[in-house]
């Protein structure tokens, strides 16, 4: 299913690509008919506006495809888990922060990425994971469009942990994605963290929740 909702997507680009090429010609050669003929009454103008019509029924048909395979495949952040689903995920977060004083969240992102762990660093930033007083905030950062998949975290975890301590965690989600289990992926991924993590930093008798367990998007 993710196959074809891959090329479903790729499809849709293609006519909406060929949509503006097409547009651009059309454009073009209409702008070329006038300076030559000086006349609105060439036939070539009539083909001109033929050809940029197609060009617009080529980029709306792209458009569609491309939003109907992003839903259908489960390649949006919004698709990409169901409310059951979600809620199996939020309670791994929960079950995670009764093992550890560490802090994680879960981030869903829209768009295409050519370096997922330079995204997972941006939004690491942009959602705050450098709050937390011990600096053991986690990121499970998620492309939903690629279904590629990221785990950070911040200093305090990095000076802790070993090389390679989020390695079998990160092959343990991948392996459910590819199967499709996007919600058993990512929960068994984080309660996997939650249990890593204990030896490093325990929960603390004043322990407060300082990172929202919600699912982010963006």
């Amino acid at each position: 299913m993710a196959d074809k909702a891959v090329r479903a997507v790729h499809m849709g680009d293609a006519l909406m690509v060929a949509g503006i090429v097409v547009a651009l010609a059309s454009t073009l050669g209409w702008a070329g008919t006038l300076w030559r003929a000086d006349t609105w009454d060439s036939p070539l103008l009539w083909l001109d506006a033929a050809a940029l019509v197609l060009a617009v029924a080529l980029f709306a048909a792209g458009f569609v495809v491309r939003r109907r395979a992003l839903r259908r495949g489960r390649l949006t952040p919004a698709s990409f888990l169901g409310p059951e689903e979600e809620r199996a995920v939020v309670e791994a977060i929960k079950r995670f922060e009764r093992c550890t004083s560490g802090e994680i969240r879960v981030h869903l992102h829209g768009g295409r990425v050519s370096d997922v762990l330079a995204a997972a660093r941006a939004a690491f930033g942009r959602l705050g994971m450098t709050a937390t007083r011990e600096r053991n905030g986690v990121l499970f950062f998620v492309a939903t469009a690629q279904r590629r998949f990221a785990v950070l975290g911040d200093a305090g975890i990095d000076a802790k942990v070993p090389d390679g301590f989020w390695t079998e965690i990160v092959r343990g989600v991948e392996t459910a994605f590819a199967r499709g289990d996007f919600a058993g992926g990512l929960a068994q991924g984080v309660e996997a963290a939650g249990e890593a993590l204990a030896s490093f930093f325990p929960r603390r008798d004043d322990d407060v929740n300082e990172l929202p367990d919600e699912i982010s998007r963006g």
